[in-house]
């Protein structure tokens, strides 16, 4: 099954998109980011969205600003919906004032995504 789905705000770096996806059934935005190794969410969404977080495994990220971060638990399985496609993936929950979810390329590599920059779409 071939998904087709429509990104915008394309970086100019051409590393990562905004797209939609859907967790619970509930629209979210995110970013999918071909140079994050793993795939982030704040604290916030987790906890709007009553996900069932795991024990940390004591390991830090680095982020966009070249922080230090850490990660203070695991979301493991997470359903997540692209137009009608259903994945799961395990998304890293760091603390952060805003709400974000970020899709690394461990997401992309798993699900083998074709992420097209120039025509601003995701297959896989």
């Amino acid at each position: 099954m071939i998904i087709q789905q429509k990104l915008y705000h394309v970086n100019i770096a051409n590393s990562a998109v905004r797209t939609t996806v859907r967790i619970k059934g509930i629209p979210m935005k995110a970013v999918l980011d071909t140079g994050a190794n793993v795939s982030i969410v704040t604290l916030p969404v987790v906890k709007k969205l009553r996900l069932t977080m795991k024990m940390p495994d004591g390991s830090k990220i680095i982020a966009v600003d070249q922080t230090k971060k850490n990660v203070i638990s695991i979301v493991r399985d997470a359903s997540l919906s692209i137009l009608d496609a259903r994945v799961s993936i395990n998304l890293l929950v760091i603390e952060a004032s805003e709400d974000n979810l970020l899709l690394g390329t461990d997401w992309i590599d798993r699900y083998q995504a074709d992420l097209s920059f120039h025509r601003k779409e995701l297959r896989f």
